[in-house]
């Protein structure tokens, strides 16, 4: 997908609280020469969520739920 879909997409998840993001160190990515990356991560509202939609959509379909979307994350998010 290109920039100009996804990130007005993470801005809003960001908005309702579902993902929260940081920017690189800037020591980093000038170290690498390159620009500044901003790092998404899922909360654990955001995975609670994320997982009723997929449990949704699956039952819809009458297909079995995927394991790691009907078990919660253990340490709380997704990198």
């Amino acid at each position: 997908m290109p920039s100009g879909t996804v990130y007005p997409i993470l801005a809003r998840l960001e908005q309702v609280g579902w993902v929260v993001s940081t920017w690189e160190d800037p020591a980093v990515h000038e170290e690498a020469g390159r620009p500044r990356r901003r790092f998404y991560r899922i909360t654990e509202d955001g995975a609670e969520h994320a997982r009723d939609a997929l449990a949704r959509a699956y039952r819809a379909r009458k297909q079995p739920l995927p394991g790691w979307a009907a078990h919660p994350i253990a340490d709380g998010g997704v990198s």
